[in-house]
């Protein structure tokens, strides 16, 4: 069979090259994309993933992450994680050393430096300073809406919710998939979002396919969001289709602000998208060619 794997935003072109080299190679999808994330995590640019990268209202940088293998439906996730650099790798030991899917906040933290981890904290370039100025807006801006989650919401403008999400397939026929977030940028300290949520977040099966979202995480939580598209793929639909139908559901009510998108691969290779953001792009390469590509999607007529 031959593999493919997509990954969220221009960034995930980064996660697909190293974790093609690794599929081309033989690999699991489940070290492509525990290896493609930990690229972007790394990565000095992107402010919306990887320790140092975006706080909390507080200053504190909060990681979310999952991981999960489409051949077994195990899973393991972490949530409010401080000063770890590879939140993707904790979820990985989460769901191969422990009883337990999701671990948060300092259990998470003992459980990964138990592991080995090291502790670390530091501030990617202009991290800083985007806090203080968003910090200092929410200070003195003068908004209609006075609820705490109002006044954020305008301070951020929508912006800063990118995660780094992936799916893989591999030659095996094997599937996975991860993500790894910072979050969204001035959240609430303790605020977990879809990244840590098995079924939100993510979901794969190497029965049917996977899927991912990136966006406001609340939306993909409240809707359940990765596991409706399995579902709706599982049901005869191909990935185009499952994400438009499944992001058309969250339109009904609009219980958030803010957009999402949804990223699908099935288990033949096939990949399809839909979001209600701004914009949405995603990172693409299968065994048959030389570097990944970025694909753009158009925003869901629906919206």
């Amino acid at each position: 069979m031959k593999p493919v794997m997509v990954a969220t935003w221009n960034f995930g072109v980064k996660a697909v090259s190293k974790g093609m080299d690794i599929l081309l190679s033989g690999g699991s999808a489940l070290d492509a994309v525990e290896e493609g994330i930990k690229v972007v995590e790394d990565d000095l640019e992107v402010l919306s993933v990887g320790l140092g990268g975006l706080p909390n209202v507080e200053g504190e940088v909060e990681l979310d992450a999952s991981i999960m293998d489409g051949g077994t439906l195990r899973c393991g996730a972490v949530g409010a994680l401080k000063d770890i650099r590879h939140p993707i790798s904790v979820a990985r030991k989460v769901m191969e050393l422990t009883p337990h899917v999701l671990l948060v906040g300092e259990g998470a933290l003992k459980f990964a430096l138990r592991c080995g981890f090291k502790r670390e904290r530091f501030w990617k370039p202009g991290s800083r300073e985007r806090w203080e100025e968003m910090l200092e807006n929410l200070r003195k801006g003068k908004y209609e809406v006075e609820s705490f989650y109002g006044r954020v919401w305008k301070a951020v403008g929508g912006l800063w919710k990118e995660t780094v999400s992936a799916v893989a397939l591999d030659a095996k026929g094997c599937m996975a998939a991860g993500n790894s977030t910072t979050g969204l940028f001035m959240k609430m300290p303790g605020r977990v979002g879809d990244s840590a949520v098995i079924g939100a977040g993510l979901y794969v099966d190497n029965r049917v396919g996977g899927a991912v979202t990136t966006g406001t995480g609340e939306v993909a939580i409240n809707y359940c969001l990765s596991k409706r598209v399995c579902d709706l793929m599982a049901s005869g639909l191909n990935p185009k289709e499952a994400c438009e139908k499944a992001i058309a559901e969250t339109l009904y009510r609009r219980n958030f602000d803010g957009g999402i998108a949804v990223l699908a691969l099935n288990n033949k290779g096939e990949v399809g998208a839909a979001h209600s953001l701004k914009e949405f792009v995603y990172a693409y390469q299968d065994g048959g060619m030389d570097k990944p590509e970025l694909r753009k999607v158009e925003r869901f007529s629906g919206c």
